[in-house]
């Protein structure tokens, strides 16, 4: 289960490795919901300090969403981004 980035406390990460996930999704130009969703690995960091959980919070500003997935090691950075694609039933709707 994810849980958003700012609801997690520095005790909770400190002494685990988690891998860094770049989510970017492809909205729809007319209901801004998602055509597609884009992953990549970025790196794995290791939470061992109160600077390094300090350091993930200023990652995080740069994206529109983080998440943190305690059971996978996983923490998410969602960006969205408009390709200028439209969904077939948006465009019935124009």
């Amino acid at each position: 289960m994810k849980k958003r980035l700012s609801e997690v406390k520095f005790e909770e990460l400190r002494g685990k490795s988690f891998e860094l996930i770049l989510v970017v999704e492809l909205l729809c130009e007319a209901c801004e919901k998602p055509l597609s969703t884009r992953e990549k690995f970025l790196r794995k960091i290791e939470i061992s300090t109160g600077q390094d959980y300090r350091n993930l919070f200023d990652r995080a500003v740069a994206h529109d969403r983080a998440e943190v997935d305690l059971e996978n090691s996983r923490i998410y950075f969602y960006d969205h981004d408009f390709p200028g694609d439209i969904h077939p039933e948006c465009i019935e709707k124009l």
